[in-house]
């Protein structure tokens, strides 16, 4: 990658604040950021660095993402604002990372083929032909950025932190097309810890069956680990903003009276933000979707299985769009607006997972500090996904109501005791394009933990975000607990796709 163009003190700036980022435009990860005590004239300098950068930033930057140079098109093809999908994109994704309606002359990179096509026809007797992409379809990106954030303890001391992340996590993803009726996609992360230890995970490793059978969109499988589309729309993956739905994916459910709020290292399942397993998707007369899904259930506590018992969890969802485009990307005779991101439409989707955690004891400290173990026996989560559009407006959320059935028992006189706790949350939000590089998305998320002793926890999110280019995002963020107002966090992000 060459330098940017411009004076020397524009590439010390940005190297001094650390908010360059390399991204690809299936962008999965987030900052995570909860709060932290008041000190705006503190996160003031870090704000003007930010600020004079997006002023100063070179117009020669160029990104080429994996879909943008199979096809030689922009990111605004498939994405509103990074890694955020428009309706064209999400019938892209639907159809296996694949052009709706994709013809040969619209694949700028010719595919390798692996063997002559008229091996399709003399298939069990020849093996049938496929291809590879035409260059390594890969993507970089490199997460960086100054995170400013205020916390309080429990003893009431106020903590601040102004952190230069960088970086704080480094992806490296593949995705593409493997002949006409397979597609993958993966992601490799390198995470950096506050105390300077650093991680590696394989955050995705899919394998897409694309419409094998029957009409076509239809019956989809998808294989590996991945985001389950049950959470299509709202996981993190999807979002335009750093934060993801923090009351969805990371509340606890594990309690001796039930969950009592959201965690940073979860023992439950709230709703699974990754999941392990096979799933069967499809699209049913371009408006109907479903999706049905089997995979891992509670990890044992100690780390030595994957699924902590024999049996498997299970999820689906089904859902209805009304106008705009199809979900396959079918207009229906309908005039799409040249601006892809705008349509009049709403979507309306019921949702629901149900897991089995018998057997698997996770130990919790009551009252007094004598140590119970406490198995969530079964566990339900059904909810509603709703999103509207309505020109450069988007508004969607989701409800969400969970039940368990917890058993906690005394190791040392094996009384046990059941309880069947249920806890709500909400989250609304609402992202708007004023013009195309400029877009905003406000968030208000509620959660009800299960515990009728813990307190409400009620999350405010705002997003700015400047799209620099077509592949080059600014964002600044503010997240706010509105139960202690001394937690709070502010992020400068600056994200770069190539």
């Amino acid at each position: 990658m060459q330098p940017p163009d411009g004076p020397p003190a524009i590439h010390l700036l940005i190297s001094l604040h650390g908010l360059i980022q390399i991204t690809n435009e299936k962008e999965v990860v987030m900052l995570r950021s909860y709060p932290r005590t008041p000190g705006w004239r503190r996160a003031l300098p870090a704000l003007l660095a930010f600020a004079l950068v997006l002023a100063l930033v070179p117009t020669s930057a160029h990104a080429v993402p994996a879909f943008a140079r199979k096809y030689r098109t922009s990111c605004q093809t498939c994405h509103t604002v990074f890694p955020k999908l428009n309706p064209f994109g999400e019938a892209f994704r639907f159809n296996g990372y694949r052009m709706p309606g994709e013809t040969e002359e619209q694949v700028k990179q010719e595919p390798v083929s692996l063997g002559a096509p008229a091996y399709a026809q003399m298939w069990p007797h020849a093996v049938y032909p496929g291809d590879l992409p035409g260059n390594a379809p890969i993507a970089l990106n490199v997460k960086m950025a100054n995170l400013y954030e205020s916390s309080r303890e429990d003893e009431g001391t106020s903590i601040i932190h102004n952190d230069f992340q960088m970086p704080q996590e480094v992806n490296l993803f593949a995705a593409g097309t493997m002949g006409e009726k397979f597609s993958f996609f993966s992601e490799l992360t390198y995470g950096q810890n506050p105390d300077g230890s650093s991680e590696v995970e394989i955050e995705h490793a899919q394998i897409h069956v694309n419409s094998p059978c029957g009409p076509e969109h239809a019956i989809n499988l998808k294989i590996g680990k991945f985001a389950p589309d049950l959470e299509d729309g709202f996981q993190e993956m999807w979002l335009m903003t750093d934060n993801g739905v923090d009351s969805l994916f990371t509340y606890d459910p594990i309690g001796i009276h039930g969950g009592t709020g959201v965690s940073e290292e979860p023992a439950g399942i709230s709703l699974p933000d990754s999941v392990q397993g096979i799933e069967l998707y499809g699209v049913l007369h371009h408006r109907f979707f479903y999706t049905l899904g089997l995979t891992n259930g509670l990890g044992s506590p100690d780390g030595s299985t994957f699924d902590g018992n024999s049996t498997k969890d299970v999820y689906a969802r089904i859902g209805y769009k009304c106008g705009g485009m199809g979900l396959d990307g079918d207009t229906t005779g309908e005039e799409i607006p040249a601006n892809n991101w705008q349509e009049k439409s709403f979507r309306i989707d019921v949702l629901g997972y149900r897991g089995n955690g018998e057997g698997i004891g996770f130990e919790v400290d009551d009252e007094d500090g004598n140590t119970l173990l406490v198995e969530d026996r079964t566990f339900d989560r059904y909810g509603l996904f709703v999103s509207w559009y309505w020109g450069n407006l988007n508004v969607f959320g989701v409800a969400l109501r969970g039940s368990d059935d917890l058993s906690v028992t005394d190791p040392e006189t094996s009384l046990v005791t059941t309880s069947s706790p249920t806890f709500d949350t909400f989250f609304v939000q609402a992202d708007y394009v004023i013009v195309p590089p400029f877009q905003v998305s406000l968030r208000y998320e509620v959660l009800n933990p299960a515990d009728e002793a813990s307190p409400s926890v009620r999350f405010f999110n705002a997003n700015f975000t400047y799209l620099i280019r077509a592949n080059v995002k600014g964002m600044l963020e503010y997240h706010r607990d509105l139960e202690d107002s001394q937690n709070y966090a502010l992020a400068a992000v600056l994200r770069f796709a190539i």
